[in-house]
């Protein structure tokens, strides 16, 4: 049995892996694949979606930027970039990476949808790090003074001038 034809079996059981949810067994029949023929872009895409079941989102993003290296043109791999960014909650450049997919194939409503999301979760991530930003400076401003002799002597100086009229 020639190495091609071992490397397109792993292939198919890791697929039967992954359907299974199985994929740590998908991983390693992936690998197999890779070792046999380390140049099969599919191999590296369908690694990368199983690491992204398990949350190896840095592995999956390795594995996706393989496989857009060796088929630059091919929307999966840019689709599986994207995925793993997400994972790693880098959403600007998952954005891009579905931009890219979406310029390939610009009649696929599925990916200018990728593409739209990514944009949304990164204003919300923005959003998210203004929002606790913020929170950090008052905290800091509250950790120079004591906050209770603050609201004390605001409560006595309120309290004075109602006494005072």
């Amino acid at each position: 049995m020639s190495s091609d034809s071992q490397a397109e079996r792993y292939k198919s059981q890791g697929n039967t892996a992954l359907q299974a949810g199985l994929f740590s067994e998908a991983i390693d029949l992936y690998t197999k694949a890779i070792g046999l023929d380390p140049n099969c872009a599919v191999y590296f895409s369908n690694r990368s979606a199983a690491y992204a079941n398990v949350e190896r989102f840095r592995e999956a993003l390795d594995d996706a930027q393989e496989a857009v290296s060796l088929e630059p043109q091919w929307v999966k791999g840019h689709v599986r970039r994207g995925n793993a960014l997400t994972g790693l909650k880098k959403h600007e450049e998952a954005r891009k990476a579905y931009l890219k997919a979406s310029q390939i194939e610009p009649g696929n409503d599925q990916l200018k949808a990728m593409v739209k999301a990514a944009a949304e979760a990164a204003q919300n991530e923005g959003e998210k790090d203004w929002e606790q930003d913020l929170w950090s400076e008052e905290e800091k401003e509250d950790q120079k003074g004591d906050p209770e002799e603050a609201d004390a002597g605001e409560a006595t100086g309120v309290h004075a001038e109602a006494h005072s009229e």
